[in-house]
């Protein structure tokens, strides 16, 4: 059975949307994929939350907020990491927690993300209903 988590992230304020966009999927994956090998997630999907280019020039960006306020949405990426099933998932951390490996992800995390803000949640079933 695949083993699911979602990580949300909030990006240091100093970066804008596209900054912090460019690091993580040109940067950081990268880094991930070279520390983590053959034990790198099946799927590393990315979901970076909307914030309106034209908000730009006030040097904030706001979420395209549907329901709830800003402060509800203050994590700027949504990741879904999926491993074959939990010892996959426990191989993954053994390889991102040797002590070299943790110091250099990061020594890169602190250059853009705010690491005290993270948050982690493994997901249960599935459930999905489509149109037809």
């Amino acid at each position: 059975m695949p083993f699911t988590f979602l990580l949300f992230i909030t990006r240091k304020p100093t970066l804008t949307p596209t900054e912090f966009k460019t690091h993580w999927d040109a940067a950081h994956v990268a880094l991930l994929q070279s520390t983590a090998g053959p034990y790198f997630p099946l799927t590393h999907t990315r979901r970076y939350i909307a914030r309106p280019a034209a908000e730009a020039t006030t040097g904030s960006w706001p979420a395209s907020v549907l329901v709830g306020t800003q402060e509800d949405f203050a994590y700027d990426w949504i990741a879904e990491l999926v491993f074959e099933d939990e010892a996959a998932f426990q191989e993954f951390m053994g390889a991102v927690s040797e002590p070299e490996a943790a110091r250099r992800i990061a020594e890169d995390e602190e250059r853009f993300i705010v690491r005290e803000k993270m948050r982690a949640v493994v997901l249960g079933e599935t459930s999905v209903t489509s149109r037809e």
